[in-house]
């Protein structure tokens, strides 16, 4: 009769059995690590770039606000794409003469110039007139312009606007959008992007944004945005 316990042959048999089982263990958990890393990844990817796109649909549907006046006479343009760059322009502030702007002059006095900074784009209006200047310096009470107006304008029926200037540009070899909010840096709305494009349908009031996510199994996407201001000014670019 056989005494209890195992043999020499059956202990070696179990162990490389119970080591088979762990190796595939390990090796099934590792794939499935692997596996739920890419999931994670794919999805942050997609989540990044819709966060991306609402934030560019927010400055779309933006773009031309408070300017029907200035797009009207043609001295902005709301949606503007050209050299790979989407631009959008919007009123940021109405400004307010504090005495009158003389053709030539360089310096305008204001009531206030708080938020406006070199490198800020203002727009004057008067009846048929108007110009857009680039702000040089801010003085206490006044912008500096960059070149003389044009034309004058008076304090009681001028409109002055400061603009806000918004730009989206792919950053290729760095794999980057990026967006520069007047003539601040340019910061980073989008990183890890295969690609980035746009189509501007002046005649149509609508922008189409792809965006393509550089992560492997990541889809593209779109949108398409309509051009409400212009559109409710009667303006076409």
């Amino acid at each position: 009769m056989r005494k209890g316990g195992f043999t020499l042959v059956e202990c070696l048999m179990g162990m490389a059995l119970s080591l088979f089982i762990m190796s595939s263990g390990l090796e099934l958990f590792g794939l499935a690590q692997k596996a739920f890393s890419r999931l994670k990844e794919r999805e942050e990817a997609s989540q990044a770039a819709l966060a991306a796109i609402d934030k560019m649909r927010i400055d779309l549907l933006h773009a031309g606000r408070g300017l029907a006046g200035e797009m009207g006479l043609g001295l902005v343009e709301a949606v503007r794409t050209a050299d790979g760059e989407l631009r959008t322009t919007a009123l940021e502030r109405a400004l307010t003469l504090a005495g009158e702007a003389r053709a030539g002059d360089i310096r305008l006095v204001l009531e206030s110039v708080s938020e406006a900074a070199a490198g800020q784009a203002i727009s004057l209006r008067e009846g048929p007139a108007g110009e857009v200047r680039t702000i040089a310096r801010v003085e206490p009470g006044a912008l500096v312009l960059g070149e003389p107006l044009e034309n004058g304008y008076a304090p009681a029926t001028a409109a002055v606007t400061l603009l806000e200037s918004v730009t989206y540009f792919f950053e290729a070899s760095r794999r980057v959008l990026r967006r520069r909010v007047n003539g601040g840096s340019a910061q980073p709305l989008l990183e890890n992007a295969a690609a980035a494009s746009w189509l501007y349908d002046p005649q149509a009031r609508i922008v189409r944004i792809r965006l393509e996510p550089d992560v492997e199994g990541a889809h593209p996407h779109e949108a398409t945005v309509f051009l409400k201001n212009p559109a409710l000014a009667g303006i076409r670019q």
